[in-house]
């Protein structure tokens, strides 16, 4: 067992790194990370008997939880510190604890404690791996239904009822996406970044489906979606700036270099349900949204040249977050497109 240090809680004062060291932690510290639980939640949804009792109940318990466990830890580890240790400052630690709660139990002479550590960083990736193809292959699955991506994708095995062309896709991706990064901490930093952003489209998809979509019966129903929608989108967007130039010049670069590459691939482009003009039409918002945000990344004081000062980099970002958000609810399709009765339509032999 271990003494609490309660001197490491003020060592160098509240807030060392002040208040944009809160920021970054967010975004790439991995507190958003932590939080990848809750999309499953979301996912599976449509499976639950009462989702607008049981689905807000389920965020709230697992958001709470969650905030719990985490909150426990971190004060387990700073508590742990020895007062030596922090002799350097704040700064000093990352280098000293590059592998936070192993090094940490190293130091204090658990070495079982590390070696569990270690194994539960080996598996528990692996986990949360698993859990996410069946939500990301879904995902997949549904853009080929609704006829923007390419039908194969929306196949379903017979034997299994699993979608198998959209499960080998999210695997394959998951390779390629995960190739590049050196570290960790550098994919965890990606990951969460892509996890905001995915986040981050539902206030909006929300927000067009009110007003293309406004007779069909919606078992989950939130209230004081058009004050909550807004707010949400901005924070989502503040917490992908906060990720820094390097994430967000690489990530969402790279979603602009695709929808290039869309263009050009007009021909084999899915058009049977919805046109390309359409298609288009339905897009500018995002890629306004994409570049504006590196643009801003580049000009602002997170990791970029710091040319706009001070806290205006993130009011620029809150008022895109705005202009985005009002775009691409008002520029959806026409008409809501449910595909839900044609699924059986995708069975193969």
């Amino acid at each position: 067992m271990f003494e609490l240090k309660r001197a490491n809680f003020t060592a160098h004062g509240f807030a060392p790194f002040g208040f944009s060291g809160i920021e970054t932690a967010i975004s790439t510290g991995g507190v958003m990370f932590a939080y990848l639980g809750l999309q499953p939640i979301v996912s599976v949804a449509s499976e639950a008997k009462n989702p607008q009792r049981t689905v807000p109940v389920a965020l709230i318990v697992s958001v709470i939880l969650s905030a719990i466990v985490y909150v426990l830890l971190q004060v387990a580890f700073v508590g742990a510190i020895p007062g030596g240790n922090l002799a350097g400052g704040w700064h000093d630690i990352a280098r000293q604890f590059s592998l936070p709660f192993r090094d940490l139990a190293v130091t204090l002479g658990i070495g079982w404690l590390a070696i569990l550590i270690v194994l539960d960083a080996i598996v528990s990736p692996s986990g949360s791996a698993n859990i996410f193809m069946n939500s990301s292959s879904r995902i997949v699955f549904g853009w080929a239904k609704n006829g923007t991506l390419f039908k194969i994708f929306g196949r379903i095995n017979a034997r299994t009822g699993i979608p198998r062309p959209a499960l080998w896709l999210s695997f394959f991706l998951s390779i390629f996406w995960t190739l590049p990064f050196p570290s960790w901490g550098a994919l965890i930093g990606v990951v969460s970044d892509a996890l905001v952003l995915t986040y981050a489209l539902a206030p909006i998809s929300a927000y067009a489906f009110r007003k293309n979509a406004p007779e069909v019966d919606r078992p989950f129903y939130l209230k004081g979606m058009h004050v909550i929608g807004p707010i949400a989108f901005i924070i989502a967007s503040l917490i992908v700036y906060w990720t820094g130039w390097t994430v967000d010049s690489w990530l969402l670069g790279s979603q602009l270099v695709m929808f290039v590459l869309y263009l050009c691939a007009y021909r084999w482009v899915p058009k049977r349900q919805v046109s390309f003009a359409q298609q288009l039409k339905s897009s500018w918002w995002l890629v306004f949204y994409y570049a504006a945000i590196v643009i801003v990344s580049k000009l602002g004081d997170f990791g970029g040249i710091a040319w706009i000062p001070g806290v205006w980099d993130q009011v620029m970002i809150a008022v895109i977050a705005v202009i985005t958000y009002y775009w691409g609810g008002h520029t959806g399709l026409p008409k809501a497109m449910l595909d839900e009765d044609e699924i059986d339509e995708g069975l193969d032999s």
